[in-house]
């Protein structure tokens, strides 16, 4: 695969351990081209505090004109209902350069209800105007795809395609499943890389993602990646 990026790494300013500096640098170690900052949302419990937002903007442009490789300003934020809202304002939102949304809560411990109500929360957070990447999708705890019919998984592949969200291949939890990547090549859907680092030692780590994407034959144009170099 003639691409190595990883658009999912946070920093102490949600939970992750380190600043973006030192993020960068492991990044560069590795041989990335580009990379994306995106720490939780305010609404998780380890979230970045809202008063923390602009702060931590200004900390990644200053970050964004150090690097040698590309740097994307983005967040992670947290879809908190059934309708898909998140827990930030779209005034912010059009100050970064990539947004990502993860579902981290589902409203239910009911293991039954689960993948309805996942499903339910990614459809309407993907609607939105403005996102660009689904993380860790419908991964939670365990592949929900599986309790779900394939008539619903590939509408909402197909509205994502529609609407020009990519998916992320995460290597933390090695998600989502190599049918469900084959789908959303079939569809159109393009594909991001992620490690969800947390740790300097964990920025690019991405040889899981990149034996899956050669595994179900994804080209780099299949990848989000070029549209965000600069």
């Amino acid at each position: 695969m003639p691409a190595k990026f990883d658009f999912h790494i946070h920093t102490r300013y949600s939970d992750g351990t380190t600043d973006h500096a030192t993020m960068i640098e492991a990044a560069v170690a590795r041989g990335l081209e580009a990379i994306a900052f995106t720490d939780h949302g305010p609404e998780l419990s380890v979230g970045t505090k809202f008063e923390k937002l602009p702060q931590m903007l200004r900390d990644m442009e200053i970050a964004k004109e150090d690097a040698d490789i590309t740097v994307l300003a983005g967040i992670e934020a947290n879809v908190v209902d059934d309708q898909g809202n998140i827990d930030l304002e779209d005034g912010f939102l059009k100050k970064l350069d990539i947004v990502a949304v993860g579902i981290h809560d589902l409203g239910t411990e009911n293991l039954i209800e689960m993948p309805q109500n996942y499903l339910l929360r990614a459809t309407g957070a993907i609607k939105r105007r403005g996102v660009d990447v689904f993380c860790h999708p419908f991964y939670f705890d365990r592949d929900l795809t599986l309790d779900l019919s394939p008539e619903d998984v590939k509408e909402f592949v197909r509205l994502a395609a529609e609407r020009g969200i990519a998916m992320e291949v995460n290597g933390k939890y090695k998600a989502p499943s190599d049918e469900f990547l084959a789908l959303c090549l079939r569809e159109g859907v393009k594909l991001s890389m992620g490690t969800d680092a947390h740790r300097p030692h964990e920025v690019g780590r991405i040889d899981w993602v990149l034996s899956v994407l050669k595994r179900v034959g994804a080209r780099r144009q299949d990848l989000i990646l070029d549209s965000f170099l600069r």
